[in-house]
């Protein structure tokens, strides 16, 4: 009996733990629409996940008809209002740069 509650209450406090560590993921979206104006992008918004902010930003492209000439980045926990510009984040992934 005792040992199911030891594995209850380490089950809990894992879980809390895993679901502090997603929370924590903050990704911010940027659509470019033609890479050879890297001045002219959109906020895609942000996100909780990457998975998130590339499919947002991947509708932004199509919907804007720019998904053959465009691409978009998705930057984790930046620093606010520096994302498009030095990329004060701690990763950062690009996406259909190369289609």
């Amino acid at each position: 009996m005792i040992m199911k509650r030891v594995h209850i209450i380490s089950f809990v406090i894992l879980a809390l733990s895993l679901a502090g560590c997603s929370a924590d993921e903050r990704w911010e979206g940027q659509v470019f629409p033609d890479r050879t104006k890297l001045l002219m992008h959109r906020n895609a918004g942000t996100y909780g996940t990457l998975e998130e902010c590339e499919s947002a930003s991947m509708k932004i492209l199509t919907s804007m008809d720019a998904v053959e000439k465009g691409y978009y980045e998705c930057g984790k926990n930046c620093e606010k209002g520096s994302f498009s510009y030095n990329m004060n984040c701690e990763e950062k992934v690009l996406g259909n740069y190369y289609k």
